[in-house]
């Protein structure tokens, strides 16, 4: 049977790689984007949702799986109360209206060291969100914890930029559960989330770079 798979962060860099494997992909019917504005695109398999705000977007329809990839930077956002409504707010009130859908399979970006109880402002927010998302009871619940990303980003940030380069340096040497931090492709991930949306795996699931590159093979 075909999947319907809604799609929120579709214009990001990562989200950007997920919408044409899955408009590929014979297995999906349907690729329900949510978006604030028109995609420059038409698709027989695409259907666009459209709200300046996301959550205002979301329709009473059933889909079978969910992949957010919304994120945005404290820099990028402007405050630590923006972060929080891109990074925190949207995915939960997304997984929310999916639970409300009896939507079965959530599967979101999260970063390593995500935890609730982190002093660093980054972590402890990505932690607050696999927190309640864990507690809402999905049936297959995909945590995404790739280290920096690397691919063509729209907007340039510099710090990210300098991390990815110390860490692809250093690539080789990060062995044992260090290898998590090595650099990750974002069109490994891209496909790493496709994998999961159309054959996920019950439970709570955190995959993290070794399991990222399996899924994406």
């Amino acid at each position: 049977m075909s999947k319907t798979i809604l799609l929120a962060g579709a214009t990001g860099l990562v989200g950007g790689a997920v919408l044409p494997l899955l408009l590929a992909d014979a297995h999906v019917g349907k690729v329900v984007a949510l978006v604030r504005r028109p995609l420059a695109m038409e698709h027989l398999k695409l259907e666009q949702w459209v709200d300046e705000d996301l959550l205002d977007a979301l329709r009473p329809v059933a889909v079978d799986a969910v992949v957010c990839c919304l994120g945005t930077t404290i820099k990028a956002a402007g405050s630590q109360a923006a972060f929080i409504a891109v990074d925190k707010v949207l995915p939960l009130g997304i997984a929310r209206w999916a639970k409300a859908q009896g939507v079965p399979a959530f599967c979101i970006i999260s970063a390593m060291g995500a935890d609730a109880g982190s002093r660093i402002f980054y972590s402890r927010v990505k932690g607050e969100v696999e927190q309640e998302l864990a507690g809402m009871g999905f049936g297959s619940l995909a945590l995404f914890q790739p280290s920096v990303l690397t691919g063509p980003r729209k907007e340039r940030r510099a710090g990210e930029g300098i991390g990815s380069a110390v860490l692809k340096l250093l690539g080789p040497l990060l062995a044992g559960t260090w290898a998590n931090y090595r650099v990750m492709p974002h069109d490994r991930l891209a496909k790493a989330l496709v994998a999961e949306a159309l054959v996920p795996a019950e439970g709570i699931h955190r995959y993290r770079y070794r399991d990222i590159l399996c899924l994406a093979r």
